[in-house]
């Protein structure tokens, strides 16, 4: 954690979805205190009020 290794790879990834004409990038995560919200909503990712499974969903508009 904190050696950049998981924005890199969300990047990576969203770039190849843009590369490849998608729009959006979603993940889910469990939330709670030691979840990685933070991180996923630090990058730009927003909870699109849905939950899965008992996890939030996020997404990220690449647009």
């Amino acid at each position: 954690q904190g050696k950049g290794y998981g924005r890199f790879a969300v990047e990576s990834v969203a770039a190849e979805i843009r590369r490849r004409g998608g729009k959006e990038l979603h993940v889910t995560w469990h939330p709670g205190p030691s979840g990685p919200e933070g991180f996923y909503l630090g990058l730009g990712f927003r909870r699109n009020g849905e939950v899965v499974g008992g996890e939030t969903v996020g997404v990220l508009e690449l647009g």
